[in-house]
């Protein structure tokens, strides 16, 4: 009985089958070519021990296709065991194969769920588990003739597993037409986690030109939280049919870590050290062919931003101005863009002009909306519609509803002359040869250097604690603050005069052995890293230490009413004996 029922439930199954063949065969497709079963080129296999595609392949091979049902077994490729689970493991195929010019229909037949790319660009996102077996199409309009990069991706949680891929020119109208783009888009994907593992959890694409992207303390978008995230961009260039062959300088820079790839070669590695914002450069050569670009990226806290462009052969101009946002249209009125900005800190100055020194018309509240009207051409400043008040904020404290970078570039006029802030008393010494700049960032332009040694006047710092406001030669302007060392009064003294009023935060500890942070510290609730954040303590907030780990790698500390533990590495002790501290595990 129990045999007869199997070989029913089988003979369902190939009916099925047979009548999804004939179904995308019949009706829909010139004759010649035939449905293409991507048998023209090999693939190129990995298989995963588990359902993410994450880690190192378990397996990596060739295969002559995508056909394969696999029932309630392992995946076999090409004949070959790939030791694989019978459940609970993922497949990547990838080739790249030659198209003539035309409109495709690209089909998949899968269970559980699959997701197929051309150059980068995802055309079938279906992740899903538990729905059986299903198929499902998706169009690619005025696909070019030339070489293009196909990748098809599967995973099996439990039961039966099958992937087949297939596609075929169309005659007559696409059922969902693709846009033609000057060049690939970018496609995105997220994760919640610091290491690409996992779910994706938001996906989306971008323009396709470099990439300018600052989520400032607000989500890229979806379930993407706004701290402790990951992401993977991915772009297929052709050469010569997107850009000529030649030596490319490519620009990049990040806050927090980031790592960027040319095909399979690493060119930028900050994944495990911070990139601080900083542009690094480098050359590559790029032949006749396609070629991915893949850039990963880690929002650890605070402020999240990514930026790539790159310069082509023979002089030409880059893709994005490698130290600003790309250029726009000037003037015009202040007419919405559509794209609207959110204060994401607690109090933010809004100003007649795109100066810290312009005078402020008003003060934004967290959390209020705004529309955006136009951008200063570095992309450091929005200008907003506020009360029927066009004014401008700093766009680092607004998250925007669009890509900030299709904003137009508008004339903000003549600043008004720099009025110093008054002094404060606060004298510091050089560390290195340190720039000045216009504004608290490594993209503003450079007002001059100031050589090892020199003792400046310190006027403020900015609200993420890593700037200083200094006054050098009549120059006033802004310094990275780990590369000054205060000599004279104290941290506490300085005002924040880059335009915020930050959130409250416990007043600075008077008592005992006080230790200041030089990093934005988590607090946890025991002394490992397996322990819960129960606090955050940003650069320069001072912590009063309670004792100490024994191997002395950790503090336990007050932060106000809060009592936790902090790693010892990123503080420094300004006052008190560190080893007057009790050692303790509790």
């Amino acid at each position: 009985m129990e045999q007869r029922a199997v070989m029913s439930k089988t003979l369902a199954r190939s009916i099925v089958v047979a009548v999804l063949v004939v179904t995308l065969i019949g009706g829909l497709w010139v004759a010649s070519p035939p449905r293409t079963e991507a048998r023209g080129a090999s693939w190129t296999v990995s298989v995963f021990g588990n359902i993410n595609l994450s880690g190192s392949p378990i397996w990596v091979g060739i295969s002559p296709n995508i056909s394969y049902t696999w029932g309630a077994g392992p995946p076999v490729i090409g004949g070959a065991a790939t030791g694989a689970p019978a459940d609970n493991f993922s497949v990547r195929f990838t080739t790249s194969t030659f198209f003539a010019a035309g409109n495709y229909r690209f089909t998949v037949m899968v269970d559980d769920g699959a997701r197929l790319y051309v150059d980068g660009l995802l055309l079938i996102n279906q992740w899903t588990a538990g729905m059986g077996l299903r198929t499902f199409q998706a169009d690619y309009n005025f696909l070019t003739d030339g070489t293009h990069v196909i990748t098809v991706e599967m995973f099996d949680a439990t039961g039966d597993a099958t992937i087949v891929a297939s596609w075929a020119v169309a005659v007559g109208p696409l059922a969902t037409p693709t846009p033609v783009y000057s060049g690939v888009p970018w496609y995105a994907e997220f994760y919640n986690g610091l290491d690409l593992a996992g779910a994706v959890v938001f996906s989306t694409t971008y323009p396709p030109s470099g990439l300018n992207l600052n989520w400032a303390q607000g989500t890229p978008g979806g379930a993407v939280p706004v701290d402790n995230w990951s992401a993977r961009f991915l772009r297929t260039l052709n050469v010569p049919s997107d850009l000529p062959e030649g030596v490319y300088t490519f620009y990049a820079r990040a806050d927090d870590n980031f790592r960027f790839f040319v095909d399979s070669t690493l060119i930028f590695d900050y994944w495990e050290t911070f990139a601080n914002s900083q542009t690094y450069t480098a050359t590559v050569t790029l032949l006749n062919g396609p070629h991915t670009l893949k850039l990963e990226y880690r929002e650890r806290e605070l402020d999240a931003s990514v930026f790539l462009t790159w310069t082509p052969p023979n002089a030409q101009n880059p893709i994005l101005p490698p130290d600003s946002a790309p250029a726009g249209t000037g003037g015009g009125g202040a007419q919405p863009t559509g794209i609207t900005a959110t204060v994401n800190i607690s109090l933010l100055n809004f100003r007649s002009a795109p100066s810290l020194t312009a005078p402020i018309l008003t003060k934004l509240a967290k959390g209020t909306t705004y529309p955006v009207t136009g951008r200063t051409a570095d992309g450091q400043w929005a200008r907003l519609l506020v009360d029927a008040t066009t004014g401008w904020a700093a766009a680092q404290y607004l998250t925007f509803s669009g890509d900030f970078n299709t904003v137009p570039v508008v004339d903000a006029g003549a600043a008004p002359a720099p009025t110093p802030p008054p002094p404060t008393g606060v004298r510091g010494r050089v560390m290195g040869n340190l720039r000045i700049r216009e504004a608290p960032t490594t993209r503003s332009k450079e007002l001059a250097v100031m050589p090892w040694g020199t003792e400046v006047d310190i006027l403020g710092k900015n609200a993420g604690l890593s700037w200083y406001m200094v006054s050098y030669a009549g120059i006033v302007g802004w310094s990275y603050a780990p590369w000054i060392r205060i000599i004279q009064g104290s941290f506490d003294q300085l005002p924040y005069t880059d335009g915020t009023q930050p959130a409250f935060e416990p007043p600075p500890p008077t008592e005992g052995v006080i230790v200041q942070a030089y990093g934005n510290m988590r607090i946890r609730s025991g002394p490992g890293l397996q322990y819960p954040k129960v606090a955050r303590a940003i650069w320069g907030t001072r912590l009063q230490v309670l004792g100490r780990s024994p191997d002395s790698r950790w503090y336990k500390v007050r932060y106000g009413d809060t009592v936790g533990w902090t790693f010892a590495a990123w503080y420094r002790v300004v006052q008190g004996d560190i080893n007057s501290v009790p050692i303790t595990v509790q």
